[in-house]
């Protein structure tokens, strides 16, 4: 199987292509995360700095969650009937895995 591309840069070279598009779907995933895991898009409160905060909410969130496990889902069903866990997890000083 073939695949093309159609670029506007000259001369790019295969590998900055390849990083350009890792990059891309690592940001498409961070949404995806948000948005499936945390609900983000269903959020109707629109007004003053209410979108600001709930993105930085979610961030903060979604960082927390992906120190537990790799996928968020994983990490909610750890903790989520041991909230022991999650505030060990959270008020460690050493990061070793978490488990």
């Amino acid at each position: 199987m073939s695949s093309y591309l159609i670029s506007s840069r000259k001369q790019a070279m295969p590998k900055d292509i390849l990083d350009l598009n890792r990059k891309h779907w690592g940001v498409e995933i961070m949404h995806r995360d948000k948005d499936m895991t945390l609900g983000e898009d269903r959020y109707t409160n629109r007004s003053d700095h209410a979108p600001a905060n709930i993105f930085s909410l979610t961030s903060a969130a979604l960082t927390l969650l992906k120190r537990i496990s790799n996928s968020p889902t994983q990490a909610i069903e750890f903790v989520q009937d041991h909230r022991d866990r999650a505030i060990t997890l959270l008020t460690s000083d050493i990061n070793d895995g978490f488990l």
